[in-house]
């Protein structure tokens, strides 16, 4: 199988479907309506009540905010880039999951960052140099479900870059092997002549030790030939893999289904379900004490990793619905409003979903992002849409996703970019339903740890 990648970086498998086809399967990464779609919606339907709300938030731009400290930095890392590229991409690893959340759209969830926390990568210096252009893969994860390339790329002589050069168009052909795969990339300018870039690919298994090559014929605005090969293997994570297999059968009404394999990833999980009406059901899954797992879409039903405060749940449960039942026009959105204007300004509530709230209970402003505290009231209520709006109208979302900080309590924190100023608005978007959708049918899956 070979993959290409067009100018924004999705990938295309042309041997087995059309261009129409990939687009399709490549929605399944993020949710299904994009931000800015969403922001348009609440706006025609509620905005107009409030008259401070005047601009739409500009996502893209989310991820071009950066912190004065990280951009001194990369620059200070590019001099050292061009002497050495093993040296280079060790020290600016530790950028390229962080980067690469901050470029790609929101939805996804945050279960990368265990890739630098638990030191999961394995590092390389395979490194190619073409066109005065030089192109090193920095680091290579792959834990059965999903692989990541770090890459930096220098230009050696080019005074400096522009954002078309920062774009690498290649093709992945693995060793022996014929995997289905979807994925994604981003790329950042770090420097005057650098970019760095993250590749991010789920992935049916693959044989032990599979050698991937990396077909790359253009840089930017360059044709030339950066070919590399490097390995891809599970010698670092397999101790931290578990794979259960409950082989329970269920249905919803008239649909069975049977819920073949689970694994459990430090970055990543993934449900495996035998069933001929796959188009119609939707899942999801959360753990005994009700932590609901972002979806990570990409190829079956993948989520994200368990919470770091509950890594050995004694059971998940898997909730099922019929996605069919839930039409466009049943959906209402309703809009809650808190102005923040210092510490004296929380704890505020916001009245959520099916009558429950949200408590807001504290702000922090770091260096280079923002950081939200709250709890939900119950399990139907813990991951809010909650947006911060400044005084000109312009909206920041959360990214990645929600994380839960108690065992206890829905106790959550969202991180935010960095704000234009500590004052700001707290608004809460609500989905509701009419009529409400049914129940889902909830499976539990005991897991045995030992």
């Amino acid at each position: 199988m070979t993959l290409q990648t067009d100018k924004k970086g999705k990938a295309q498998d042309w041997s087995t479907e059309s261009s129409e086809g990939v687009q399709s399967r490549l929605k399944q990464l993020g949710p299904s309506f994009t931000f800015e779609e969403l922001w348009e919606l609440h706006k025609q339907s509620v905005g107009k009540s409030r008259p401070s709300a005047k601009g739409s938030m500009t996502l893209r731009k989310k991820g071009m905010i950066l912190g004065y400290a990280v951009i001194v930095c990369a620059i200070l890392l590019t001099g050292v880039g061009l002497y050495s590229p093993s040296v280079g991409a060790a020290l600016q690893k530790v950028f390229f999951i962080d980067l690469f959340y901050k470029n790609v759209r929101g939805g996804m969830d945050s279960g990368l960052y265990q890739i630098e926390k638990q030191n999961l990568g394995t590092a390389t210096d395979v490194s190619v140099t073409d066109q005065d252009i030089r192109l090193t893969v920095a680091e290579v994860f792959y834990d059965g479900i999903q692989f990541v390339i770090n890459y930096q790329v220098d230009y050696l002589k080019k005074q400096k870059i522009k954002e078309e050069d920062a774009a690498v168009y290649y093709k992945y052909k693995f060793e022996d092997a014929h995997p289905a795969m979807i994925g994604t990339h981003a790329f950042t300018i770090t420097g005057d002549h650098t970019f760095i870039g993250t590749t991010v690919f789920n992935t049916e298994p693959l044989p032990e030790n599979a050698r991937l090559h990396i077909e790359i014929r253009r840089i930017g605005t360059t044709d030339g030939n950066w070919d590399v090969t490097v390995p891809v293997s599970l010698d670092k994570t397999k101790p931290f893999i578990k794979i259960v297999r409950p082989q329970i059968t269920g249905a919803y009404e008239d649909k069975k289904f049977m819920i073949d394999q689970i694994t459990f990833t430090p970055v990543g999980t993934q449900v495996v379900i035998k069933t001929d009406h796959s188009g119609s059901l939707s899942y999801f899954l959360e753990d005994d004490l009700e932590t609901r797992f972002d979806n990570a879409g990409g190829i079956g039903n993948n989520f994200s990793p368990l919470s770091e405060i509950n890594p050995k749940p004694p059971y998940v449960t898997l909730l099922v619905h019929d996605s069919t039942s839930v039409q466009s026009n049943t959906l209402h959105q309703r809009e809650e409003y808190a102005d923040y204007h210092g510490p004296g300004s929380l704890p505020v509530t916001l009245k959520g979903a099916r009558g429950g709230t949200i408590t807001i209970t504290d702000v922090q402003f770091l260096e280079d992002s923002t950081v939200v505290y709250y709890e939900a009231s119950d399990a139907a209520n813990q991951k809010p849409f909650l947006i911060l709006e400044d005084s000109s109208g312009k909206g920041f979302v959360s990214a990645p996703n929600a994380v839960r900080l108690s065992r206890d309590s829905f106790a959550y924190k969202l991180q935010y970019s960095k704000l234009p100023s500590d004052r700001f608005t707290f608004q809460l978007i609500v989905n509701e339903y009419s009529p409400e959708p049914k129940e889902p049918v909830k499976i539990k899956i005991p897991i045995d740890w030992e």
